[in-house]
């Protein structure tokens, strides 16, 4: 995509992160954002700062979880627009450390429903008129637990290599018409994720554990999602951290699997001390 002047834009999640880093660099490059996320006053601090810097933008109050609500939220942006030249899947939530027999079924399904059910939803419901366009995009963002198990993470592994696995097997299907696909890959990103999500103990404490994990500002990775949307790139590693988990996840994947269970045999112990 050579540029986003006047392109009609859809971004999920935009009430914050890097939802609301791209919602704000891509307004500066001239596209209409069309912005929802569940948070309407996290969404109304975005609308209010794209608007000071004079672009163009819409925001929606969207539960993902729901799909009653996506086909609402999309029926509304084609009236009124007619079409869309990017979806950006941005919207998802995190989960607390837990084992499988550990974690309420109501909770994985909350959680299935928001990071995988939302992606493939909305990219149903906007796909025609995507493909209608002289040039389109699609981003769904995985993660680098899209590309390696995590134990006490069963139900985001689940969902981000579902998107992974959606969104690659999306870009073949896709291959011989106008839209570019691209799977998104973060590794630590400073975002409020770990606040929004679900937890079974001492939600600071888990965020505190975060945020050490913290590489790539939200500013940097919209940057870098925007220039791999530009490119067309079939999928962006976002952050260095992302890059080595990929990398070793191919050459050595038994190697990545004992150093997780080092770090977690470590933080276990620290939180034992802590106590």
């Amino acid at each position: 995509m050579k540029n986003f002047q006047q392109k009609i834009i859809v971004i999920t999640g935009a009430g914050s992160g890097m939802g609301r880093s791209m919602a704000i660099q891509l307004a500066q490059m001239g596209a209409r954002v069309l912005l929802s996320d569940k948070n309407e006053a996290a969404l109304n601090e975005t609308k209010a700062l794209i608007e000071s810097a004079k672009g163009l933008c819409k925001t929606y109050v969207v539960n993902v979880a729901e799909r009653s609500q996506i086909e609402a939220f999309a029926k509304d942006v084609l009236v009124e627009f007619k079409f869309i030249d990017v979806l950006i899947n941005n919207a998802g939530m995190a989960i607390g450390e837990a084992t499988l027999n550990e974690i309420p079924l109501a909770d994985f399904e909350l959680l299935i429903n928001v990071n995988m059910w939302g992606v493939i939803h909305h990219t149903r419901l906007f796909l025609d008129v995507l493909k209608s366009r002289p040039e389109s995009a699609i981003a769904n963002t995985s993660s680098v637990f899209g590309l390696m198990g995590i134990p006490g993470q069963i139900p985001y592994c689940i969902s981000k290599f579902a998107v992974r696995g959606f969104t690659d097997s999306l870009r073949l299907e896709l291959q011989d018409t106008n839209v570019a696909v691209t799977c998104i890959h973060p590794g630590g990103i400073d975002t409020n994720i770990v606040h929004n999500g679900i937890h079974y103990r001492d939600k600071d404490k888990v965020a505190e554990e975060f945020k050490k994990l913290v590489i790539t500002s939200s500013d940097k990775a919209a940057e870098i999602i925007i220039k791999a949307i530009q490119k067309k790139s079939k999928r962006v590693m976002v952050g260095p951290d992302a890059k080595m988990v990929r990398f070793f996840s191919q050459l050595a994947p038994s190697l990545v699997d004992s150093y997780i269970m080092r770090k977690k045999a470590e933080m276990e112990k620290h939180r034992a001390v802590s106590q």
